[in-house]
Parts: structure tokens; sequence; C-alpha cells
């Protein structure tokens, strides 16, 4: 059990959540403001899981609540107390193990000062260091040897690039084989970490230098905003230092991309993918000339060690260090990479580098002994297969063929016989999944159904078929950004007319043709237009999980709408004992009166039945049209209503004109282009006495991200039961995958079926709340929200709900206590 002495402050009342096990005196969790009721809890929950015998933890904190800074306040109490544990703890015992069993206790009680003031006088000189190194870099005295750094070198134009940069190294077929390099990442990892091998000229005075497996906190989210705002939030935060007496800052890398954070014109132009980058500037290195930004002696370079020092000096995010990195003139993106083997406290990374065991593998993050915090969480398992999973279409690949065909052509002299040879296999291989497309099309092809990997390939001869081979060539040459970067300099530019990385998609497609058979499949879908697609995806995301819990202490899946809870046990972490989970749904942080909810199942004497089948109803449609415009009478300012398609909104507005309805229509669009003009109108409008309403699609622009807080939305009302598309490729293929598995593992054809529906209902439940969610977004906020279809009636469907919105229905007279709501909250 850890020792909370130092850190507890005196008791306080504790909260009376079931979730919350351990009943001792509330903690100081040093928030920076004073905490609501619902944000402690939070934070005794969190806690709890992080002291106790569980492994995840699953913490449901409705948007609004202040969940990012109650995530950053525990966490961070709990690590400077473990550190604190560890650094003193270790001097106690190596200060017994050290010392003769026969020696006076006032020797050994010296020897343990001794060693409890070199660690507090580390920490001193390293925080002075510090402060130091910042203060020079604010003052401009940034200590930067003028002579060395080059000037900023304009992009080539095309005339001016030598054709010899399109030529890959020499390839030998088996020098380059290896069963671990099944994926670009580990040739980066490969690559990168020849460049950041520990050095050991490192000053002590400018080093302090992490123990091995270091306890640290990784913080992943979904989209580079979502990171940013992690960062403004903790650079408010302040927490006590492991040693007494003195001021530890908090030290954070926030590790991104090349595309991020790469400097060079050369390199990041703007234009190109992150796999481009990233072959580029491996690329670039390997020539004599090297970046300029990034110094040949590069773990010597006073500049790089001076400036992984400062990335946490202060809490930066990706945008400052960039800037820091244009400032300095040198390479951002490898000093955060050394800036790994400074001491710090919490790094944040985006989903598809901390779901990528390669990815994470090449840039250095080890995730031993340290706590992952999954924020935005309630997409995990979607996010985790779509990382894991591409689409291609039969133009693209007979595109790829062709800018293979002419880079062939143009360099056949000057390649050496083993990129000729893998050059002519992979446009073979191509070609043969062309005739495989024309024939399917031909005979039919059902969006879902599967493809087998030996329908594709079955009928090649044995070089064609070793795919593993191909992948390999084309990871360790980056031939497919030589041959990319060379069809974009030609001026005829017929081959490079699709702005996708066409050959890029194509190593990805053979990387899937390599996985595990038994975790994803191929299969047939279709775009909007149409358009054929062999495509792949992950089905079991849980295999990809099971590589970062396994290595971490601790996972924390955060987020504002987690239900249904019980996809993630059986489908995310299957593999982890129930016991070993703690679920946290936490309450809303308004008053319980400042909202409710209504299910509303029928309005003049018509049932609500927005199911597949009854929809398309002009009468039910009509209907629908009169609740809304009696909902805009009884509703002040903001009425936001949310369809479960594009099609249905159209549709909608086909019947009903709403031209008597007392509020101004506006509406999203599948082709909305500027959503800032759309918000900006709305917002005008809903702030003013008459009010507006705005039409919005569920999984649109509109029904995640944005937030509709105060007068623009008094009101939600969610239309139906927005169930993606049955017969999309995706549902078809992840619906068999679930029906397959139950009964492999013993289940009936019915339970089969019955696990396939429920996976299909909580998806839709899901959209749901993420939607309904918009309405409330700060203490003071309040609103209404109505479920209309007679299914939210029933207790399964309520069940699923999120919890704050599930413990305010109402069940009857929405009319009258519509009228009651607004008139009481409005006093």
């Amino acid at each position: 059990m850890l020792t909370l002495a130092r850190l507890v402050c005196p008791s306080r009342s504790q909260p009376n959540d079931i979730s919350i096990q351990r009943m001792e005196p509330s903690r100081d969790f040093h928030h920076p403001y004073t905490p609501y009721d619902i944000q402690r809890q939070l934070m005794e929950a969190i806690y709890t899981t992080l002291v106790d015998n569980y492994k995840v933890g699953v913490f449901e904190s409705p948007t609004g609540t202040g969940k990012t800074l109650s995530i950053i306040c525990s966490t961070m109490t709990w690590l400077r107390q473990v550190k604190r544990d560890q650094a003193f703890s270790k001097q106690e015992t190596n200060g017994a193990d050290g010392s003769d069993d026969d020696e006076p206790d006032w020797v050994k009680e010296a020897y343990q000062s001794q060693q409890t003031q070199h660690q507090r006088s580390k920490i001193v000189e390293f925080e002075k260091f510090l402060t130091s190194l910042q203060k020079d870099y604010d003052s401009g005295n940034q200590h930067i040897e003028k002579s060395r750094v080059k000037k900023r070198l304009k992009g080539p134009s095309k005339s001016e690039v030598a054709e010899d940069e399109f030529l890959p190294e020499d390839y030998i077929e088996g020098e380059h084989q290896s069963s671990s390099i099944d994926d670009e990442n580990a040739r980066l990892a490969q690559e990168i970490n020849s460049l950041l091998v520990k050095s050991s000229v490192t000053a002590q005075a400018e080093s302090f230098e992490p123990e091995e497996n270091q306890v640290k906190i990784y913080f992943c989210s979904r989209t580079h905003s979502q990171l940013n705002q992690f960062a403004h939030q903790l650079k408010i935060t302040e927490f006590p230092s492991i040693a007494d007496d003195v001021k530890e800052r908090v030290k954070y890398i926030p590790l991104g991309s090349r595309k991020q954070l790469c400097i060079n014109p050369r390199i990041n132009n703007g234009k190109s993918g992150d796999m481009a980058i990233n072959d580029a500037c491996l690329d670039l290195q390997k020539k004599d000339t090297g970046c300029q930004y990034l110094p040949k002696n590069y773990l010597q370079d006073d500049l790089v060690n001076r400036f992984a020092n400062l990335t946490v000096a202060k809490v930066h995010d990706i945008e400052e260090l960039a800037e820091m990195g244009e400032n300095l003139k040198c390479c951002p993106y490898y000093t955060l990479r050394k800036a790994l083997n400074v001491s710090h406290d919490v790094i944040s990374v985006p989903y598809q580098m901390m779901f990528s065991e390669r990815t994470r593998d090449a840039l250095g993050i080890d995730l031993t002994n340290s706590i992952v915090v999954v924020d935005e969480a309630h997409n995990i398992t979607d996010t985790i297969c779509s990382l894991h999973s591409t689409s291609i279409s039969k133009k693209e690949f007979e595109q790829a063929l062709k800018g293979l065909t002419i880079y062939l052509k143009k360099f056949m002299r000057r390649l050496n016989s083993g990129n000729r040879i893998n050059l002519t296999k992979l446009i073979k291989f191509c070609s043969v999944v062309v005739k495989f497309i024309d024939k399917s099309e031909a005979t039919g092809v059902k969006e879902g159904q599967e493809v087998k990997v030996s329908q594709i390939i079955g009928e090649t001869n044995a070089d064609i078929a070793n795919v593993f081979n191909l992948e390999t060539f084309m990871t360790k040459t980056k031939i497919a950004y030589k041959i990319e970067a060379y069809l974009d300099s030609r001026e005829d530019d017929d081959t490079t007319s699709s702005k996708s990385p066409l050959l890029f998609k194509v190593v990805q497609f053979l990387r899937c043709i390599n996985n595990p058979q038994s975790e994803g499949k191929f299969f047939w879908s279709k775009k909007s237009d149409g358009t054929i697609l062999l495509s792949y995806m992950l089905l079991d995301p849980s295999a990809v999980f099971e590589q970062v819990v396994s290595k971490a202490s601790k996972v924390l899946l955060c987020g504002g709408t987690m239900e249904p809870v019980a996809d993630y046990y059986d489908y995310l972490f299957p593999h982890i004992p129930r016991s070993e989970v703690n679920v946290f749904k936490c309450g809303h942080i308004i008053p319980e009166e400042n909202l409710s909810v209504f299910p509303i199942s029928s309005y003049n004497n018509m049932n609500f039945d927005f199911s597949f089948q009854q929809r398309n109803d002009p009468k039910l449609i009509r209907t629908l049209g009169n609740l809304i415009n009696d909902l805009c009478k009884r509703v002040p300012h903001g009425l936001v209503v949310f369809f479960p398609s594009y099609a249905y909104l159209s549709k909608v507005l086909e019947i009903c004109s709403f031209a008597d309805c007392p509020k101004p229509l506006f509406k999203e669009s599948s082709t909305t282009i500027s959503l800032e003009s759309l918000l900006a109108d709305y917002s005008i409008a809903a702030n003013s006495s008459k009010g507006a309403m705005l039409f919005a699609v569920v999984g649109g622009k509109l029904s995640e991200g944005i937030n509709f807080n105060d007068n623009l939305a008094r009101a939600v009302v969610m239309v139906g039961m927005p169930y993606a598309n049955a017969f999309s490729g995706e549902i078809v293929a992840k619906r068999n995958y679930i029906e397959k598995t139950t009964r492999a593992n013993g289940g009936t054809s019915t339970e089969a079926k019955k696990a396939s529906q429920s996976f299909y209902e909580n998806l839709c439940m899901r959209s749901i709340n993420q939607s309904v969610g918009r309405c409330i977004r700060h203490a003071k906020d309040y609103a209404t929200i109505y479920l209309v279809d007679q299914r939210y009636s029933q207790p399964r469907i309520q069940n699923k709900l999120s919890q704050w919105v599930k413990d305010r229905i109402e069940p009857d007279d929405w009319e009258g206590k519509t009228t009651d709501f607004f008139a009481m909250v409005r006093k």
C-alpha cells in the first residue's frame, strides 16, 4: 500500500457513489479551482483504480464537467506520490542494504539523510537549469552558433531535381528480409534508433536522465486539437514536488508526426502525406548534405541537447514546439525523440501512435509501469479497427500500375537487378488484382461478401504470391516515395491527377494481406457513387488493445458518452477478468432540475415508428413536422433536431415546409463546406428573441465536436434511431464475424444472432448518446431532450442511454412539463 501521508489533506466529506469502494478521507488533488462534487467523485474513482487491483478503468463523465482537469489532477497527484515513494524508499532500502547490521542507528540515519539530500539536490539543480534555459530562450539568447546555421532553402523547382534523387538504393533479395520487419514502422525504428542511441557525452549539469522503466502518464486522444486542449489544461495546474520545499514543474512531452513537426520546406511542403514525408526525411539524411536542421553530430550537438531540455522547461503544445524549432533552426521532430531521455511526467500521443506496436517501438514509447489514459474513448473500438483497415478501387490500382510502368521504363537501365525484379513482380501483382476485380464485377459482387486472399492471388505463381517479400522490398527501398516524387516532377501530370498517394495505398494493401486472417477480413464494399472497393477491415480490435494493456500498468478509458459499456467487455478487452475492470459513471455538473428528458412515442394519435419499413410514410413525416412546430412554440431560442441520415432529412423537407414555424430554419447538408458560416448565422438567430432551429445529422459534421451551449440548444430533438446502413460492407462483415466467433466459442445460432444484433444496436445507441450530449456544456446551462420514437419507451433502450440522461427521463406529459420547465429555469 502506498504511503499517502505527505499529500493527503485534512478529512473532507466522502462522495457517496457506489463505484468508489475505498472510503477514505478525500484527498487534495491540487485542482486549480474548487472542484464540484462530481469532479471530486471522478478524481477519487480514477485514483482508486490506480492504487487498487484494477487493470482497466472505464469512466463516463459528460462533456462540460471538467473531465480533462479531473483526469490530470488525479493521475498527477498519484504520479508524484509514487515517484516520491520510489525515490526516498529506495534510499532507505539502499541504506539498509549497504550498512552493516552492527553499525549504530545514528550512522544509518546519517547515511539515509545524506542520500535523501543528494536526491533533493538533483531535483533542485535540474529545476534551476530548466529555469535558466527558459529565461535564455525568452530573452532571445539561444546560444546558437550562427556560423553553423545555414540559410533556409526553398523547395527546388521540378527542373532542379536531379534524376538520381528518384533512384532507390541497390536492393539484394534476402539481404533485407527479416521476420520482424513486416511493417514500415519497424524500418523506422531501425533507422531512428540508430540516431537516438543514448549519448555518453552528456554533461551532468544539463541532464536529469530518468530511471529505467520510469513511471509515466501517457495521454492519447483522436485529434490534434484535443491534444492541444489537454496541453492548455495542463498549463494551469501545479503539484507538490517529490521532495520537500522544492517547486517542481510538470514536465510534458507532446509527441507528433513529421507532418506536424518537420520544418524543412523541401520535405514538408504541405502537399505530402505522412508516409511520403517519413520516407523523404529518412532519404535526405542518407545523403552527404543531410538535413540542414538535423546536425550530423546529432547526439553530441549542444543546441539539440538544450532544445530537448527546453521542451520540458514549460508545458508546450505541438505548434509551440514547431515554432521553437523554427526559431532555433533545429529539428523539433528528432529533438522530441531525444527529449524522451530527459526526465518527464506526461507524454501525449495521438491514437495512431499509441495503437500501433511498431510505431511505439519506432518512436521509443515504453509503456512499462506506466499509465495510459485514452480520452474520447467512446469510439475506441471503431478507431482501432479503422487504423488497421484500408480500401482501394480498381481505378486506383490501374493508376498505380500506370505509374509503376512509367517509372520502370524510365529507370530500367539504372536499377540493379533486385530493384528491377521486384518492380516487375509488383507490376504483375497489381495486374493480377485488377483482373480479379474485373472478373468479380462481371459476375456480380455483394456488399459485405468476404473475399479470401487465395481468391485474389490464388492463380499467380509463387514469386508473385509471396507478398511478404514485396512488402519488405517497398518498405526498405522507400520505392513508393521515389516513384510518387518522380511522377510529381513530370510535366505530363496525367498519372498524378488523383491527389491520393496511390502507391502508399498499395503498400497498405500488401500489409493487410500479411495480417493474420483470424483478426480481419477482405470484403467487397461500395462508395456512395457506386464505385466497387476491395476493402480490408480489422474485425478484432482486442488483439491491438491487448498489446497496450499487457505492457502498461493501468489503462484508463475516459469519455463523455461511454454507454453501452457491454461492447468494451465483449470486443475490446474480453481477456481481462471483470473483477479487474472498474467502471464509473459520473453524474452531470448541472443541478437536477436543469435538464429534462422526454421520450415521445406518439403525437396527435399517430405512433412514432421510424423503423426502416415505416419511416417514409408521408402521414408520419407530416406528424413529425407538426411536433417540431409545436416544440418551436414551447422552447425558447435554439432548437437542434438530429435526423438519422442526410437522405431522411431531405425527405422530411420535401414533405414539410415549416413555413409557419415561428423559428427560422438552418440545416446541415452533406455538401456543407463552411461550418463556421452556418454556425455563425445560426448563433445570431438563436440568440434573438425569436430563436432558430437547426437540422443536423447523426454522424455528420455537427453531431460530434460542436458545442451547442446556452441559447444555441435549449432543446435537442432526436428523430428515430440512427442505425447504420445494415447492408454496408463494413456492417455486414462485422456482424458476420461476430456470429461466426460466437458459434466458434460454443454459442448457438440464436445466441450468435442475438450478439450480432446487440452490437448493431449498441453502435446506434453510442451515436445517440454522443449527439444529445451536445446541449449541456457548463454548470449553469439548461435544456430539454426529446427522444422521438416509440422504441425509446423500452427499458432495454433506456438502459443504454448515458447515465446522466437516463436519470432525468420524464415518462409522461411532455407538453405541460416542457412549459413548466422553461418557466422555472428562466426565473
